[in-house]
């Protein structure tokens, strides 16, 4: 069965009432970000009907990252390499370690890129850096794909669930502190991760393909 999202967007409407964040300033974003980026192919041909483990930038320099079958949320891409590991994926809205990035990026990773309002300058200056297998918005557009989520880690879970996982372990979720391999800091970003905690706990609970490694 399809992981439904209508249940998402009144998520999304007290999201945008609590931070303040611009529609217009989304739909600006999403239209500019199908301009200046080609997708590579399709997305789901890569992950539907398998088993991946998504990192979450809470991560830890104790906690065992497996070799294989990873999707990393964006700053927990650092956490990897210092491991020596190349995830297949990486979810980005482009705020984390963008040296890694575009390395991870050059080196058989593949980036799904998030649109946003709040980073559209970003969006530009790495356009002729990184080549992205997928472009999100926040809101549905021609041009980009949106499954949901807001946070890079649950919106890489939400992508995964909309396209047909078989498995989703989470590892590095942690929901009550700034994580190590969080990025660029924001004085909100504790207020973001109760949001996320409320993703995650709401996918969960709609599918039983989830689990905490």
């Amino acid at each position: 069965m399809a992981f439904d999202i209508e249940w998402w967007w009144d998520f999304q409407d007290r999201i945008e009432d609590q931070f303040g964040f611009s529609r217009i300033r989304e739909d600006v974003a999403s239209r500019f970000a199908s301009r200046i980026f080609t997708q590579e192919s399709d997305i789901s041909v890569h992950v539907k009907d398998r088993d991946l483990v998504i990192v979450g930038a809470g991560i830890n320099s104790f906690t065992d990252i497996p070799e294989s079958e990873l999707l990393v949320a964006d700053g927990a891409l650092r956490a990897c390499l210092e491991r020596g590991t190349i995830p297949e994926f990486i979810v980005t809205d482009l705020d984390g370690y963008i040296s890694d990035l575009i390395w991870a990026s050059e080196n058989g990773s593949k980036v799904i890129v998030h649109s946003h309002g709040d980073n559209l300058e970003a969006l530009y200056r790495y356009s002729s850096s990184i080549r992205p297998i997928c472009v999100t918005s926040t809101y549905p557009s021609t041009g980009t794909s949106c499954w949901g989520g807001f946070t890079d880690g649950d919106r890489a879970l939400m992508m995964l669930l909309s396209l047909g996982c078989k498995s989703v372990q989470l590892i590095g979720f942690d929901f009550s502190k700034i994580g190590d391999y969080s990025g660029k800091y924001s004085p909100r970003k504790l207020e973001k991760l109760a949001w996320a905690k409320k993703i995650v706990t709401e996918c969960m609970q709609r599918s039983s393909s989830v689990s905490f490694a």
